[in-house]
């Protein structure tokens, strides 16, 4: 039988067991930020003026999370020589 690890999904758990594809961890991410989202709205819909508790979760989300610089893009950076190197200018002039 399936050694069950805590880190897989339950539904991905019910998948391996019944020997179908697993699903991918991206769409498995998706679902649960999904689920959590609607949890959040129904809780928020409980309270009494959520109109104002929303307002509150957004000054902290403003707080808590905080966007941060990519360090994968190439903006501000020295890009040193950008133009043709001799071995270039051969091969193109040949």
């Amino acid at each position: 039988m399936f050694d069950h690890c805590l880190l897989l999904h339950p539904e991905q758990i019910a998948r391996i067991e019944s020997k179908l594809p697993a699903y991918t961890v991206g769409s498995l991410q998706r679902k649960s930020q999904m689920d959590v989202l609607l949890e959040f709205i129904t809780s928020l819909l409980e309270f009494p003026d959520p109109g104002d508790k929303l307002k509150e979760l957004g000054e902290l989300i403003k707080d808590v999370f905080q966007l941060m610089p990519s360090g994968k893009h190439m903006t501000g950076r020295d890009l040193g020589r950008l133009g043709p190197t001799a071995s270039l200018k051969y091969c193109s002039a040949g």
